[in-house]
């Protein structure tokens, strides 16, 4: 037996001047070389011999196809036909543990084939007789056969009872990806819904928002606020603030408020800096960082109205 000697590194404790540290120290070790395996070279061997034989067939029959087709573009579709078999070799070996899911493309792999087949004898008694359409056809049967004898060698043949187990694990693995499946649809569908009431939900401010600049034509005036700076009456009959867009008008507290003044400054030209200084003269027990807020919460609201 042979061995193989390889250098690995393990942490060991080295410890100076009273201190220890965990340091990396290399150290070789000896591990018996596994034979090679025989049967899978033989088999990765086989397997590219009839890949090749088949790269020839391919060749072969997109020729012959293709010049049954008149050339041209005819070679491109002569391509499909000897492509199409085996790209289904593929969805056969991927079956290979499930014999009734196996069997389907195995059929459809030879019915390709001999379609194949039967086109390159086409082109073949048309251009030299049915000798040279015999030999040509059977080049893709012969490749066709290749690949089915290393199918039957690779098979995974299961007893009933290991078939139905397997069966089982498949569909619970199934189950677990149609769940998920479903979940990920139902997760997409529940955010575009909130997505939509989001939409909605902006769209009745701006409504809201439009509606109560309308509102205030009938409103005081910033110029009117100052020309009657001490009727209160006056002030009273400002209009009742509206409340959500999607819900019944409801008649406000009485008398003025802060957020109403900025509106009414601000809707009549007045800066920020302005409007803050007019309402703190009409309101002189309103805090001024309040105010300042909101000015700014009002400001934003016009701005995003589309109000200038």
């Amino acid at each position: 037996m042979k061995f193989l000697t390889e250098t690995l590194t393990r942490m060991v404790d080295r410890t100076i001047d009273g201190t220890t540290h965990q340091v990396p120290e290399p150290y070789t070790v000896r591990t018996p070389k596994l034979p090679r395996d025989k049967d899978t070279m033989a088999l990765v061997g086989v397997s590219g011999l009839v890949l090749a034989l088949t790269l020839v067939a391919i060749v072969w029959s997109t020729h012959s196809i293709g010049t049954l087709l008149g050339g041209g573009v005819g070679y491109a579709a002569g391509v499909v036909f000897d492509v199409a078999w085996l790209a289904v070799l593929v969805l056969e070996w991927m079956a290979r543990f499930d014999p009734a899911k196996r069997e389907f493309p195995r059929k459809v792999g030879w019915g390709l084939a001999l379609v194949a087949a039967a086109a390159i004898f086409l082109e073949g008694q048309m251009a030299g007789g049915w000798q040279m359409a015999a030999v040509g056809a059977a080049v893709s049967v012969v490749a066709k056969i290749l690949w089915w004898a290393v199918f039957k060698h690779i098979d995974k043949d299961l007893a009933p009872a290991d078939a139905a187990w397997v069966a089982a694990e498949m569909s619970k693995a199934n189950a677990k990806l149609a769940i998920a499946g479903v979940r990920r649809q139902a997760a997409k569908a529940e955010v575009a819904a909130r997505l939509e009431l989001l939409a909605a939900e902006r769209d009745l401010n701006e409504i809201a928002g439009l509606d109560h600049f309308a509102d205030t034509r009938n409103a005081i005036t910033a110029e009117q606020v100052r020309e009657h700076g001490e009727d209160m009456d006056v002030i009273q009959t400002l209009e009742a603030p509206m409340n959500r867009a999607n819900t019944v008008r409801e008649p406000g507290e009485q008398g003025v408020s802060v957020a109403h003044l900025a509106r009414v400054e601000l809707t009549a030209g007045a800066s920020k800096k302005e409007a803050v200084e007019a309402i703190l003269a009409r309101v002189p027990d309103a805090k001024q960082t309040s105010v300042e807020a909101t000015v700014r919460r009002e400001r934003n609201k016009l701005d995003s109205a589309g109000y200038r």
